[in-house]
């Protein structure tokens, strides 16, 4: 098991051929969890909000049939937002 040291700005370097395994590269965010007496690094993804959100809806329309802004009842448009009063 390989040893690492950790220096004066608590950084460590992961041993290459860990860092081969696992495929990870300079910038790649670390996900640190103590367990027990040590820390667990897994490696994170980041998701665009909008992607996901543009996922998200393309499943929603293939698994319900019908677009986000449809209600349950079927009348486009219609969304969970109120809609703002009427002045007056």
């Amino acid at each position: 098991m390989p040893l690492v040291t950790v220096k004066p700005r608590f950084q460590v370097t992961i041993p290459a051929k860990l860092r081969r395994d696992l495929d990870l590269s300079e910038g790649d965010l670390m996900e640190a969890t103590i367990v027990g007496d040590g820390v667990l690094l897994r490696p994170k993804a980041v998701v665009n909000r909008n992607d996901a959100r543009t996922a998200i809806d393309a499943e929603t329309i293939t698994d319900v049939g019908c677009a986000p802004e449809e209600s349950s009842t079927g009348v486009t448009g219609a969304t969970s937002r109120r809609s703002p009063r009427a002045a007056g």
